[in-house]
């Protein structure tokens, strides 16, 4: 048993070192997230027959239609938040609860919605496995935010939108920001990076293409 124990650890660290170094040879930089994708367990969020390629950079299927996102773009999206300690971050698009997990670490609390309770479900069992304490739940429609009037420093979006998410800048603080895949056409999507300037106003970044399922 403990050698199998060792070799499961040495399959563990081989391939975290292996995804770490392919996010570096994409240009990712941020030391701090890397770590923390270093300590978190891809595996237990994935299904059972992708456990062997979970440390691959590719987004893969989970239940419900859904994907985990590809951990290089989940990577950049929270880069472009620049994310605080003290900060407040709405999640829409729960899935598995791997992105929510990344956000754990970085912030004070994370507020997450899904749509699917089978995913939710999955979620906090999930973050139950890590520990984490400072997660909020919500099952509902993401487009409605957050059921209790909190303003948000951060807002990340894991599903594609047509439209610009007008309603969430409503609950948003100036200087936050919010980062979303933006469905031009069936075929085109790119991340878009919205900070709230003031009251009635925002500035947009066009930032690269996404392949993200639709936000329902």
């Amino acid at each position: 048993m403990e050698i199998l124990s060792e070799l499961n650890n040495f399959f563990f660290k081989k391939n975290i070192n292996d995804l770490i170094s392919d996010l570096k040879q994409n240009n990712f930089t941020n030391k701090t997230i890397l770590k923390y994708i270093r300590e978190i367990p891809r595996e237990i969020f994935v299904k059972k027959e992708f456990v062997d390629i979970c440390y691959d950079n590719i987004p893969l299927p989970i239940d419900c239609n859904q994907t985990t996102s590809q951990p290089l773009v989940i990577s950049n999206m929270i880069d472009y938040l620049n994310i605080k300690k003290t900060d407040l971050v709405l999640e829409i698009g729960t899935g598995t609860g791997y992105q929510t997990a990344l956000l754990s670490y970085l912030c004070k609390h994370v507020f997450t919605i899904e749509i699917f309770e089978k995913l939710i479900n999955q979620a906090k069992i999930n973050h139950a496995k890590l520990n984490l304490k400072n997660i909020s739940y919500l099952l509902g429609n993401g487009s409605n935010g957050w059921n209790k009037q909190i303003l948000f420093d951060s807002i990340i979006i894991s599903a594609a939108s047509k439209e610009v998410p007008l309603k969430l800048l409503k609950i948003l603080k100036t200087k936050g920001k919010i980062i979303f895949p933006k469905e031009y056409s069936p075929s085109k999507q790119k991340l878009l990076l919205l900070k709230k300037l003031n009251e009635f106003n925002h500035s947009t970044q066009e930032l690269f293409d996404v392949s993200f399922v639709p936000l329902l």
